[in-house]
């Protein structure tokens, strides 16, 4: 029986499409075999382990940086207003421990020693009783105060009053004077007072000048021409003293004499009114009281110290000699181990608050470029928040998947060949690390005929950083190890 022409042309045809299919998903499959991924990158999140508000950004996104720079800062006064006061406290800390490992100071043993010798001589006191003279020293002032307060309550006497009243205007006078300035007749003394004066030095000067030619001719004694020579300059003098007397008295007195002589007049008057008005009833209770206690003071001294004023008294000595047989002794061991642990302690708060307080600068932990700025200035940021993200551009490294099957060829250090879309040129690249742990069809594998199979994540990074490959760039492995064909 002849074949169906009309059936076999139809599977020939079939048949055709099913070889060419084959070979076009074998080119497909051949072609996405090769193991892939993008580079990946860690930036650095930097931020401030202090709270505080963003004072600086000194940055842009897309500078480079170098390591240490400034990128912001935080101000924060209650962080540096707490880093000085531990300051302070850690060198309080190691003052105390200086003075506790030294030991007390001669003027303080001496100081103790002076306070124990007042103590036991009050004891002596008071078990012997008072003396004589002190006795009749608290008499004397419990008298006293008996007469002030008498003199208190009966007020002021006419004779107290009277010459108030006389002092007030005695400064009255004095100031009407002063104002008024001198009269015509005292200007006029005072011009003779003057005209004398001249008189008088031209006599001396003629004298003087006789006697200045006589004694350089040997005619007369040294302690002659010097007598004459005193006498003129007496009368220059007191030419020149009553000249500005008269000066004085024509120009006026000064602003200064009168106010001197208007503040002795108020005080004359406020003097006078306090007299008048007597002492104030509050007075009058303050002289009655120190009278009141005068006497029981001197009451005392007569009786004596009662048992328990004794026996007070000789427990302050005892304790005063304890303290200063401390003070010789020094610190013990235990107060000077204790105050050494409190300066170090001290000292370790003072350099926590002083990092923390400097850690309000935020700086680049590495060389690299930034990213992202995360805050604007005056933003207020807690303590631990990002502020400036920033990328180190050599280290970035690409994860790719490698069969189950080709895992035994490769190992870390491994070389491995790269190429990275958009750049020209293959790059060297070696296994960094290989997971320990497989997956199955990770999201960036789009091989067909390894999907349902079992992959381990290989690390690679460049040997070699290049600034034209960043983080996202899509690159494909050439060569692996010693399984991986190269293409």
């Amino acid at each position: 029986m002849k074949p169906n022409k009309k059936i076999l042309i139809p599977i020939v045809l079939i048949s055709s499409l099913a070889v060419a299919g084959y070979y076009v998903d074998a080119g497909r499959a051949a072609k996405y075999s090769k193991l892939s991924g993008t580079f990946e990158s860690r930036p650095s999140l930097l931020g401030s382990r202090a709270a505080g508000r963003v004072l600086k950004i000194l940055v842009d996104e897309g500078d480079q940086v170098t390591e240490g720079q400034i990128l912001a800062i935080l101000d924060s006064p209650n962080t540096a207003a707490e880093a000085a006061s531990q300051a302070s406290r850690a060198e309080q800390a190691q003052h105390n421990l200086a003075e506790t490992l030294n030991g007390p100071r001669k003027e303080e043993i001496e100081r103790q020693r002076m306070a124990v010798v007042e103590m036991e001589a009050q004891l002596k006191r008071l078990v012997n009783g008072s003396l004589p003279e002190e006795i009749r020293a608290a008499e004397d002032r419990a008298e006293a105060a008996q007469a002030a307060y008498a003199r208190a309550k009966n007020g002021s006497r006419p004779l107290e009053i009277e010459a108030a009243r006389a002092a007030e205007g005695q400064a009255k006078a004095r100031l009407d004077a002063i104002r008024r300035g001198p009269t015509l007749e005292a200007r006029a003394q005072l011009q003779a007072a003057v005209d004398s004066a001249k008189a008088i030095e031209q006599n001396a000067a003629v004298n003087y000048r006789r006697y200045q030619s006589l004694f350089e001719a040997g005619a007369v004694s040294r302690q002659a021409f010097e007598t004459i020579e005193t006498t003129y300059r007496t009368a220059v003098a007191q030419r020149k003293a009553a000249e500005q007397a008269l000066q004085r008295a024509n120009l006026g007195n000064p602003a200064e004499e009168i106010r001197e002589a208007q503040e002795a007049y108020r005080q004359a008057e406020a003097n006078r009114r306090l007299i008048e008005a007597g002492p104030r009833a509050e007075d009058v209770e303050i002289t009655r009281r120190e009278m009141m206690a005068a006497k029981e003071n001197l009451q005392l001294m007569k009786r004596g110290a009662r048992s328990e004023d004794i026996e007070a008294m000789k427990a302050r000595v005892a304790q005063g000699r304890a303290l200063l047989d401390q003070l010789h002794n020094g610190a013990r061991k235990e107060e000077r181990d204790q105050a050494r642990a409190a300066a170090q302690a001290a000292k370790a708060q003072a350099v926590g608050a002083k990092a923390i307080a400097e850690d309000r600068v935020v700086r680049a932990t590495s060389t690299g470029f930034v990213e992202r700025v995360l805050v604007a200035v005056g933003d207020l940021v807690g303590a631990g928040t990002p502020v400036v993200q920033v990328a180190d551009p050599a280290d970035i490294w690409v994860r790719v998947y490698v069969p189950e099957a080709s895992l035994a060829n490769i190992k870390v250090g491994d070389a491995a060949t790269l190429r990275v879309d958009g750049v020209s040129g293959e790059f060297l690249a070696k296994v960094e690390s290989i997971s320990a742990k497989g997956e199955f069809t990770p999201a960036n594998l789009q091989s067909p005929e390894e999907r349902g199979k079992q992959v381990f994540a290989v690390r690679l990074r460049l040997k070699s950083p290049d600034v034209r490959i960043k983080a996202g760039m899509f690159t494909t492995v050439t060569a692996l190890g010693v399984g991986i064909e190269r293409r």
